[in-house]
This record gives structure tokens, sequence and C-alpha cells, in this order.
């Protein structure tokens, strides 16, 4: 086996598919290009810190799951969503997290403390402020012959990621690294 470690690129919200709006789903496709899926893949756990919105860098992935790491400057997921065909866990790595439910019931997550959401569970969630947010979000498709991209609102509409609905800004990043 290879024991090279590839690192991650932190992607920002210039990246996002504009169909869907997600930033992880056009770094989920150059992945696929460039990896044998048939071999282990070995990472780094590396993000830039945006001083400004949220970045996403993408640090192994199948077909199927993904894992990358998610950094808030403020703010968070701020809109309450569901993904439908996905299932998937945020644990912190660095900072504090409030996440929310359908019925404004809440729980701070600290870090190595952290969450699974069942597809179609609804949440959002908001960064304490006092450092940046990295988040390690692992996704995994229920239903592989759809694509596990959508996000609904709490009326069961389509919401777009990286959307003005779900309070998106650019981002700007710092030269600092979670690493």
């Amino acid at each position: 086996m290879e024991s090279r470690i590839k690192t991650s690129e932190t992607r920002g919200q210039e990246d996002a598919n504009p169909k869907s709006g997600s930033v992880l789903e056009t770094a989920l496709d150059a992945h696929l290009k460039e990896h044998d899926l048939r071999h282990p893949q070995m990472f780094k756990l590396r993000a830039q810190l945006p001083s400004q919105g949220r970045g996403s860098a993408l640090v192994a992935a199948t077909d199927r799951m993904w894992v990358n790491l998610k950094t808030y400057a403020q703010g968070g997921e701020n809109t309450l969503h569901a993904h439908p065909n996905e299932d998937h866990v945020f644990i912190v790595l660095q900072g504090k997290a409030v996440f929310f439910g359908p019925d404004g019931e809440s729980v701070t997550f600290s870090r190595n403390e952290g969450i699974l959401l069942p597809r179609g569970c609804s949440y959002y969630f908001h960064a304490d402020e006092s450092e940046p947010l990295v988040l390690l979000r692992v996704g995994c498709v229920f239903d592989a012959s759809k694509p596990p991209w959508g996000r609904v609102d709490r009326d069961g509409e389509p919401l777009l990621a990286v959307s003005k609905e779900n309070n998106a800004e650019k981002t700007v990043f710092t030269d600092d690294y979670f690493e």
C-alpha cells in the first residue's frame, strides 16, 4: 500500500455548483476523477480558516461517502433544513457549535463532541464566534440512484446551501490553517 498522504485544498463558496448550491458536489466530482476507488485514501485534516463566511475542504471520498472539514468564521447552517438522501455526522474539532431542532430545542457541542443526523432530520446550527469553528463532516448517500445533494427547507422546498435564504455570504480566508 502506498503511504503517500495527500492534503486537501480548502474550497470556498465561489466553487459552489450553481444548480445545487453545493461546494461539496464540485469538489467531489474532481476528487473521484483523481482517485482510484479500489485503493485506500490517506488524508490529513487541514483546512484554511475564514475571517468571514464558511469554507469546505474535501479530504476523502467514494461515490457513496465523503469526509470534509467545514470551517466557519461566524454563522453556520442558518436555516432549518434537512437532507432527504443523506445520513451525516458533525464532530467539533475546534470552537463550539449550537445545533437547533425544528421545535427550537438546542444543544451546544464543544471539541470532540458531535451529532449524527439521519436523512430527513431537520436542523440548523450556529458557530460560537469566540474562535473559528471547524467541523469534521462525514456524509453517506442513502439511495445511490438519486443525488445526495438535496437540501430542503421546513416546507420540503429545495434550499441551496450557498444561497441568500441560507444566509450565505462571500468567504474571505485568512492565512491561518486548522491542522
